[in-house]
């Protein structure tokens, strides 16, 4: 029991004498919400909350209109953190109905990204009721700085 002991603290000892690193800062992007910040940077990456568009005519946009106002939204937030949707390594997108709604948000999607020559990261697409009766369509991108 006593080497156990003795072990214990010696170890003790030289984890409290080894350097330890500085914590890299949170860089909050854009307005806070009163949930979430719009974006985050860490450690070189940019973290996007989920976007949903801001068209006035919600109730009469389609899955188009509604995918490419979302993306304009990631655009401006991602250029306001120093990158672009060519650095995007991880998406998540979020349909209402995904028998109505993948192939129109789909469409908008590959013109975003662009052609099959250029680099993409990865993305999941699903099915999930969404916050406000007439949001089609929730995108989330994690993104590397330059």
């Amino acid at each position: 029991m006593v080497l156990g002991a003795t072990l214990a603290a010696g170890t003790a000892a030289l984890l409290m004498r080894r350097p330890q690193a500085a914590a890299a800062p949170l860089k909050h992007i854009g307005l806070p919400r009163a949930r979430a910040c719009p974006a985050v940077i860490h450690n070189n990456t940019v973290y996007l909350s989920g976007q949903v568009p801001d068209i006035p005519t919600l109730s009469t946009s389609d899955i188009a209109e509604q995918t490419r106002q979302t993306l304009s939204k990631i655009d401006a937030l991602l250029l306001q953190c120093g990158t672009d949707r060519t650095r995007i390594v991880s998406s998540q997108v979020w349909v209402k109905d995904i028998e109505r709604d993948f192939e129109g948000m789909n469409e908008v999607w590959n013109a975003w990204v662009g052609d099959d020559s250029q680099p993409k990261g990865v993305r999941a697409c699903v099915q999930s009721p969404m916050a406000r009766e007439h949001i089609l369509v929730e995108i989330k991108v994690i993104a590397a700085l330059p």
